[in-house]
C-alpha cells in the first residue's frame, strides 16, 4: 500500500477511539516505520546479501518490523527532531511502554495492508524468507491512494474527532468494496483455467490479472480480462533453456545459485526462468521473470531497457567462480 494509507488508517482508528495524542502519534509512526527500508536499500548494492535488505524485506517482518517501529519512535521523540516536525504538524511523540505498544500495533497494521498486496511480506523472517500474501491488491491501489491523500488534506484543515469517525468508515467501506471485487475477479481468473498449478497475480486494474504456474520444465503465463471473461495473452517458456550446450551445466548452475544476488532475484520474482549458453569454458546464465516480462510488454519503447533490467539478471560461471553482471 501507499505511504498515505499507511499513515492515515492508524490516525483515523486512534482518533475515532479517542486515544491520547501521544498514543496516536506512536500509532502513526509505527504505521509508516517499515517503509524506512527505502533508506537502506543501497546496502544491498554495495554488499550483496540475502538478509532481505530491500523494500518490503527485513523491516516488513513481525520481529524486525516491531524493532523498526520502536527505533523510529525513539528517534522522533528526541527533542531536536520533535521540535522540527512540530513546525508542520501537531506532533507529540514520547517513548514509554504504552507508546511502544501503539507503535508496534501500527507496524502490524502496516504489515496487514501490505499482506493484502501482490507478493506480500516475509512475516516470519528470520525464521523463514517465505512471503505471505493475499494477492488481492496491486503494490499500490490508485483509488485508495487518492482517497487517502484527499482525506489527509481535509483533516489537516479540520482535524475534528467526528470527521475522523466519518472518514474511517468511508475508508474501510471503500477498501472492503475494492477488496471484494478483486477477490471475486481473482477467483474468476483462477477458475477460468481450471488448473490448480496456476495462480493469479493482480495488476492496477481489478479486472486484469496475470495467471502463471507450471511444473516440471515449463512455466505458463496468461493474461486474463474479467470483463471479457477471456484470456487475452498467453506464453509458455522453459524453466531452463540451453542455446549453446557444454559440459558441467548442473555444477555451474549450482554455483550461480549460491550468489546472494540470485537468491534475492528468486525471492522477488513471481517465477524464474533461465537462458543458458556455454562458450570459451564459461557458462552464461540469464535469469528472468517471465511474468514481469509479460507485465512490461506494453510499456512505451523508451522504457523497454529499464523494464528488462528490472526483471532479469546475468551470471557468468567459469570453473568454481560465479559473477553477477
Amino acid at each position: 500500500m501507499d505511504i498515505f494509507s499507511h499513515a492515515l488508517l492508524p490516525y483515523l482508528i486512534g482518533t475515532s477511539f479517542k486515544q491520547k495524542k501521544e498514543d496516536i502519534t506512536a500509532f502513526v509512526l509505527g504505521g509508516i516505520a517499515p517503509d524506512i527500508d527505502i533508506l537502506i536499500m543501497w546496502i544491498n548494492f554495495v554488499y550483496p546479501t540475502f538478509f532481505l535488505i530491500t523494500h518490503r524485506g527485513i523491516t516488513h517482518s513481525l520481529f524486525f518490523g516491531f524493532i523498526t517501529a520502536i527505533c523510529v519512535l525513539y528517534l522522533a521523540s528526541r527533542s531536536r527532531i520533535r521540535s522540527y516536525i512540530r513546525r508542520f504538524i501537531n506532533f507529540e511523540p514520547v517513548i514509554n511502554g504504552r507508546s511502544i505498544g501503539f507503535a508496534c500495533a501500527g507496524a502490524a497494521l502496516h504489515l496487514f495492508l501490505d499482506y493484502m498486496t501482490t507478493r506480500g511480506v516475509p512475516l516470519l523472517f528470520p525464521l523463514t524468507t517465505m512471503r505471505y500474501s493475499a494477492e488481492l491488491f496491486f503494490y499500490t491501489d490508485l483509488s485508495l491512494t487518492i482517497l487517502s491523500l484527499l482525506i489527509i488534506i481535509y483533516l489537516y484543515k479540520k482535524p475534528q474527532q467526528k470527521n475522523a469517525v466519518k472518514f474511517l468508515l468511508i475508508f474501510l467501506l471503500i477498501f472492503a468494496m475494492i477488496g471484494t471485487v478483486r477477490l471475486v475477479e481473482k477467483s474468476g481468473a483462477e477458475g477460468f483455467f481450471n488448473d490448480a498449478e496456476l495462480k493469479a497475480y493482480s495488476t492496477t486494474s481489478p479486472f486484469d490479472w496475470y495467471v502463471a504456474g507450471g511444473s516440471g520444465e515449463e512455466i505458463r503465463i496468461y493474461e486474463y480480462n474479467g470483463l471479457e471473461r477471456r484470456s487475452v495473452y498467453n506464453e509458455t517458456v522453459k524453466m531452463i533453456d540451453v542455446s549453446k550446450s557444454g559440459d558441467g551445466m548442473d555444477r555451474a548452475l549450482s554455483t550461480a545459485e549460491e550468489l546472494p544476488q540470485v537468491k534475492m532475484f528468486r525471492w522477488r520474482a513471481y517465477a524464474v526462468a533461465v537462458n543458458a549458453s556455454f562458450e570459451e569454458e564459461t557458462w552464461s546464465f540469464v535469469y528472468y521473470d517471465p511474468v514481469q516480462r509479460a507485465m512490461f510488454k506494453d510499456v512505451p519503447h523508451i522504457f523497454n531497457g529499464v523494464a528488462r533490467g528490472f526483471g532479469s539478471m546475468n551470471v557468468t560461471v567459469k570453473g568454481n567462480i560465479a559473477v553477477a553482471t
